[in-house]
Formats: structure tokens, C-alpha cells, sequence
């Protein structure tokens, strides 16, 4: 591939932890009042039926990148909806990515300067992360592939640790049998709870680089199912100690749910803060590749200017974005204008790609079989 400085290499290992830290950031910290709110005591199951969902969509778009294996989705989508069409398409997912750093950072800022800063003005918080994650992607992915393998996997672990705790104190009577309300009622939520699985579409653009296609699926699925096991155990263990009337009642229940381990706050006066320590770098995972997504877009579509340049150019553009809600309900529409897109992407998209494939062949405008040996059939 033209226009990278190093080598792009990810390795089974490598795939599982990018994906996992991609889904997981921001949105577990406030993932239990949605899913509750509809879904009440089977919450739970809910997120386990979503993650269900996401592994049909993960199928769907390695399908279409396994037709070609060394092109990105930049270069698919011009060769399989030509080049004003593809060109939108390109558009629509750095749009896409930008608008996703754009809702987490502020988000987090939000959380941060409610719990831990509350006297420092939020402009200065965004200010610190915009500086952080321009930093971290400087040298390109393989370094961000790296954050994630080092530090993800004990941040990850201590987390639970952390919850577990918690556990000690739960009330297990808030627990009751599965599918007591119907089963519609656990059903119905899936659409909506599957915005938490967003991240992993980002195999679009990284699927060339990924060694061992042929079990890029079973790595790609591991993150997702690690992902979906993380948000049950979030949701249950808010379930268990702030109940469900609780739950749907607080804007970050996870952050509440560590305010009542008072076993923690007989070593820490605030637990809150030891939490949003741990899960500080858990949000940032995210920020970095989805920030990082957009220019390497951007980059692919015009190569002329360099990712360096255009993740500068992005960065005035993301700080006066996540400034413009003027609170958390209007950022929250922001958020689901994103899923909305991400929904699109994930299940729209392939299929679009796939019909157009089909059309492109009975056309004779494409081979008749892109896919290499040894590729995941």
C-alpha cells in the first residue's frame, strides 16, 4: 500500500484487542440507563442478543472485504459504485468517524469535569484530550495497535476487579427469571443497544493489513464477544446494586454503581475517581483509532496531502464541534445521529456492497472471484 512510513502489520492478538478497544470507551458508562430503561431486569440478555446481531454484520462486511483483499473500502467503493457515488460513500465515513471522536470527547470531558474537575472549564478538558490523541496518532496506526496490546488487557482486568466488588454487595433478589416480561420486551431494545457494539466496522479500512485473513472472522469475534461479556457484567452489576428504578433514573450509573463499594471508600474517600482513572485509558482507545480513521479516509481519498496533515486540519474542526451542544441532551441526539449512521454502516452498507459486486460481475466489470486461497470461506 502507497503512503505509509512503516509497515502496517496486525496479528491475531493484535485484531482481538483493536476490536475490543475500539466498542469498549466511552458508551459503558452510561450503557446500563438505555438498556434498563426498555428491557428493565433482562437488560442483560438483551446486550448478549446484540452481540449476536453484531457477529451477522461482522460476517457481512468481511465478506465484501475478502472480494478484494488489498484494497480499503476508499478504493472498493470507487471501483464498485464508480467515482462520484463511491466518492460520497468515502465522504460519508470520514464524516462518519469525525462525528464519533466528536461525541466521545465530549462526553468524556463531561463526565471528567463532573467528577473529578468541576471548577475547570470544559474547553480547557477537550483542549487536553484534542492534544493527547493528535499526539498518540502522530506515527500512524501500528502505534495505536500498540497502546492498545500494552496497556489494554491490565486496565481491562483491573476494571473488573473493581466491579467485583461491587458484587459483594449486591442484591441477587433484583435478579428475576429470564423472559418474565416477555419476550418482546428483551427483544425490542436490540436495535438501539447494538449502537454499543459500534467500532468494529473500522475492518472496512484495516482488513488489508491483518495477517492471517483466514481467521479474521473467529479474532474479529472474540473482541466482540469480549465486548458484549464487559457490558452484561456492567449491566448486571447495576442491576444488582442500584436496581433497576435507579438505574434509568442516574445519567452515568456506572459511576454511581462505584459511589455504593463501600468497601472502596473505606481506603479512598471518592471510589468514583479510582474508577474514571481505570477507565480513562479505555475511552481514550477508542478516540485514538476512530480519530485516526478519519484521516486515514481523508488520506486515501486525496493522498496528496498527508494522514499528519489531516489530522491537524481535523483537530480546530472537532474542538468547535463538541462545543456547539449547548448540554447533555442535545450531545445525546449528536450520539444517536452517529448510531444512526453506524447502524447504516453496519448493516445497509454491506449489503449495498454485495449487491453491487453481483451487479459489477453480471456486467463483466469484475472478476468473477476476488477471494484468495486460504481466505475464511
Amino acid at each position: 500500500m502507497k503512503g505509509f512510513e512503516r509497515p502496517i502489520e496486525i496479528s491475531p492478538t493484535q485484531l482481538v484487542l483493536l476490536v475490543f478497544g475500539t466498542i469498549v470507551g466511552v458508551g459503558f458508562i452510561t450503557l446500563p440507563r438505555g438498556v434498563v430503561e426498555k428491557a428493565r431486569e433482562d437488560a442483560w440478555i438483551t446486550i448478549i442478543l446484540a452481540g449476536f446481531v453484531s457477529l451477522v454484520s461482522l460476517w457481512l462486511i468481511l465478506r465484501t472485504a475478502r472480494i478484494f483483499p488489498k484494497d480499503t473500502l476508499v478504493e472498493y467503493n470507487v471501483k464498485i459504485f464508480g467515482r462520484f457515488c463511491g466518492f460520497l460513500f468515502n465522504l460519508l465515513f470520514a464524516e462518519y468517524f469525525l462525528l464519533f471522536t466528536v461525541t466521545g470527547i465530549r462526553t468524556m470531558a463531561e463526565v471528567v469535569r463532573a467528577e473529578m474537575l468541576p471548577f475547570t472549564p470544559l474547553e480547557a478538558i477537550i483542549i487536553a484530550m484534542l492534544i493527547t490523541i493528535f499526539y498518540a496518532a502522530w506515527d500512524g496506526l501500528m502505534p495505536i495497535v500498540r497502546i492498545n496490546e500494552s496497556g489494554q488487557p491490565i486496565t481491562f482486568l483491573l476494571i473488573i476487579l473493581f466491579f467485583m466488588i461491587a458484587y459483594l454487595e449486591a442484591d441477587w433478589y433484583e435478579i428475576r427469571a429470564p423472559f418474565a416480561e416477555g419476550f418482546l420486551r428483551v427483544v425490542q431494545p436490540i436495535p438501539d443497544t447494538t449502537y454499543s457494539y459500534l467500532g468494529f466496522e473500522i475492518l472496512l479500512l484495516y482488513y488489508p493489513f491483518v495477517l492471517k485473513k483466514e481467521k479474521c472472522f473467529w479474532n474479529a469475534s472474540t473482541g466482540i464477544a469480549l465486548s458484549g461479556a464487559f457490558y452484561s457484567f456492567i449491566v448486571l452489576g447495576a442491576l444488582l446494586t442500584l436496581g433497576p428504578d435507579v438505574t434509568m433514573t442516574q445519567t452515568y450509573p456506572v459511576v454511581t454503581m462505584a459511589k455504593m463499594i463501600e468497601i472502596v471508600r473505606q481506603f479512598v474517600e471518592r471510589a468514583e475517581l479510582l474508577l474514571i482513572i481505570l477507565w480513562l485509558p479505555l475511552a481514550y482507545t477508542t478516540h485514538l483509532v476512530v480519530f485516526f480513521s478519519s484521516a486515514f479516509t481523508m488520506n486515501r481519498m486525496f493522498p496528496r496531502i498527508s494522514q499528519r496533515w489531516w489530522m491537524g486540519l481535523s483537530i480546530p474542526v472537532i474542538y468547535v464541534l463538541t462545543l456547539i451542544p449547548d448540554n447533555l441532551m442535545e450531545m445525546e441526539r449528536w450520539t444517536n445521529y452517529v448510531g444512526v449512521i453506524g447502524m447504516f454502516i453496519l448493516f445497509v452498507y454491506p449489503l449495498l456492497l454485495l449487491a453491487g459486486v453481483f451487479v459489477r460481475r453480471k456486467l463483466g466489470l469484475l472478476p468473477a472471484s476476488g477471494i484468495q486461497e486460504g481466505e475464511e470461506s
